[in-house]
């Protein structure tokens, strides 16, 4: 009809109503952020604060939003209002108790101990549509006693049954951010990480993120995963370190080759990570209120083309698509796995934050580049398909104007991409800068469910 309604709502979990209702920080975090109070509020505390702020997804007529530390929540799609009634199935099913304080580590894989000491596992913030009946995802737990990393992958039908599942364990690994799918394999990327001070974390003295180090000098692995029963999985290495941050959803195998498309660091850049020590803080540049782009350390996020070829065990390629482009967020269009859209910040290697969005042909290697107005910056590109019969998709996309302060949805034509939106939506406000969005045609019925007030 068009016309355009938004709606915003934070995720009231538990721990954000908590912390709203007392206005104080309750609840240690992954990146940093501690109760006031030191050694003496922290220590021996491990429960962090499901923040819920990494993904969103509409799938089998429900909303889930995730986190892949935590359990994702479910919300009413119409009203954004956090469901208190949550139902054990879907991406909640053997997760362990809703209540479980502590997730992703386990000590008897969902036995007697871990109902007692309130453990469980978490599910990935990045699950992956495959087709209308197709969603796949992975839990995540690691063994506490053998240092084993699990990931059970399920795949899920549109009423968000389980269709099948696939467990990969590795030892002394932390989970992945993402994973990609293709025809005949799960496959992620093995981040190399080094030694990490636990005991600061154990008395409170730092958060997670802050006692990880990256392993400089140690190759990179790529693990592949069977979707089918009778073969075996396969691990490759690259031949130095690689961190892989994102993952194309959707990977291709020809000619008997893989083909993944992944955005990450390239650990042996000298200017940013000094290869005469054997490890770097994992947050690095990153660390602190805010990334500080000013000093040039802030490491740029690349996008590589990795080529394996399964039957060998072998890598056959990685490297960079576009030398010296500075991208993020790669997402694909339904129809057309190659081409794939980006947010861009820079080229030369200059990390900055993102000011246009591009559109990069994998199998050409072509590229074509839109950039924002001064002051303008952008996000994560949503294609969705046109209806009909109309060739292409329409690209959805959320920028930040800095001058007016204030968020627009843009709306961008996949057959003219390069002349920009054809449609903004201004909201009067800015929307706090995210992560991850999608798209859903429709609402589905109401779910009903009351929250009480905070």
């Amino acid at each position: 009809d068009g016309k355009a309604k938004y709606t915003g709502r934070f995720v009231e979990t538990e721990f954000f109503i908590e912390e709203q209702t007392e206005d104080k920080i309750k609840y240690r975090n992954v990146f940093g952020t501690q109760r006031d109070g030191g050694v003496l509020t922290n220590a021996f505390d491990l429960t962090l604060k499901n923040v819920a702020n990494t993904n969103v997804l509409q799938w089998g007529e429900r909303l889930y939003v995730f986190w892949e530390a935590g359990r994702p929540y479910e919300m009413n799609p119409d009203t954004l209002e956090t469901l208190r009634s949550v139902t054990e199935d879907g991406p909640l099913k053997g997760l362990g108790g809703m209540d479980c304080k502590v997730r992703g580590i386990t000590i008897d894989e969902g036995g007697p101990i871990d109902n007692i000491v309130n453990t469980g596992k978490s599910f990935t913030a990045h699950p992956h549509v495959e087709d209308d009946d197709t969603l796949i995802g992975f839990k995540i737990e690691t063994n506490a006693q053998t240092k084993f990393l699990t990931l059970e992958f399920t795949e899920y039908d549109s009423k968000w049954n389980e269709k099948k599942s696939t467990k990969f364990s590795v030892k002394d690994s932390l989970p992945p951010h993402d994973f990609s799918v293709s025809k005949s394999y799960y496959t992620f990327f093995d981040n190399p990480y080094g030694e990490m001070d636990n005991l600061r974390y154990l008395i409170g003295l730092k958060a997670p993120t802050q006692i990880m180090q990256l392993a400089l000098r140690q190759p990179t692995k790529v693990h592949v995963v069977p979707r089918s029963e009778g073969q075996d999985p396969v691990t490759v290495e690259l031949d130095h370190s690689y961190f892989c941050i994102h993952l194309n959803g959707l990977s291709e195998e020809k000619d008997g080759k893989l083909y993944l498309y992944s955005t990450g660091w390239d650990l042996t850049d000298e200017r940013f990570f000094p290869q005469s020590q054997e490890s770097a803080p994992f947050l690095g540049a990153w660390g602190g209120p805010y990334p500080d782009f000013t000093r040039g350390k802030v490491p740029p996020s690349l996008l590589y083309e990795t080529v394996i070829d399964v039957e060998k065990g072998t890598v056959v390629s990685h490297e960079e698509v576009r030398p010296g482009i500075v991208i993020e967020f790669p997402t694909q269009e339904e129809d057309k796995p190659n081409m794939m859209y980006l947010a861009i910040a820079a080229e030369e290697y200059t990390s900055l934050p993102s000011t246009g969005l591009c559109r990069i042909n994998t199998e050409t290697r072509e590229m074509e580049t839109w950039w924002a107005d001064n002051k303008q910056f952008t996000h994560e590109v949503i294609p969705v398909k046109k209806q009909n019969g109309q060739p292409g998709s329409w690209l959805l996309t959320p920028l930040y104007d800095a001058g007016k302060r204030r968020t627009t949805i843009a709306i961008l034509d996949s057959e003219d991409f390069e002349k920009g939106p054809v449609c903004r939506l201004n909201l009067k406000h800015h929307v706090t800068y995210g992560l991850h969005g999608s798209f859903a045609r429709q609402s589905p019925p109401v779910v009903n469910d009351s929250l009480p007030p905070l």
